[in-house]
């Protein structure tokens, strides 16, 4: 054991190391799928659809958007994919906002 106290600094160090490494865990969460692994009818819809994985408009997003269904922490499911699995920060030319 250390015999040197605990200072105010030393918490508010140790605070901010935890912080940043539930961020990095979270961002690490937000890949839902691999793409590459899809089957065609998934990747055709997404075609159709205009599905981007990121998308640029921070208002129009997956996690925001009426056919989205939230799995867990950081996943979820589309109705017009089929239930497919998505990124709650994708989109498509579909979104329609929550109502």
């Amino acid at each position: 054991m250390h015999d040197t106290p605990l200072t105010r600094r030393a918490v508010l160090g140790l605070a901010a190391m935890a912080a940043l490494g539930v961020a990095t865990a979270v961002s690490a969460q937000t890949v839902c799928l691999d793409m590459a692994s899809l089957p065609a009818s998934q990747k055709g819809m997404r075609k159709a659809l205009g599905f981007q994985e990121t998308s640029s408009d921070p208002k129009k997003k997956c996690a925001t958007c009426s056919f989205f269904t939230a799995k867990g922490a950081a996943c979820g499911t589309c109705m017009l994919l089929s239930g497919g699995v998505v990124n709650p920060t994708s989109v498509c030319t579909s979104w329609a906002a929550k109502g």
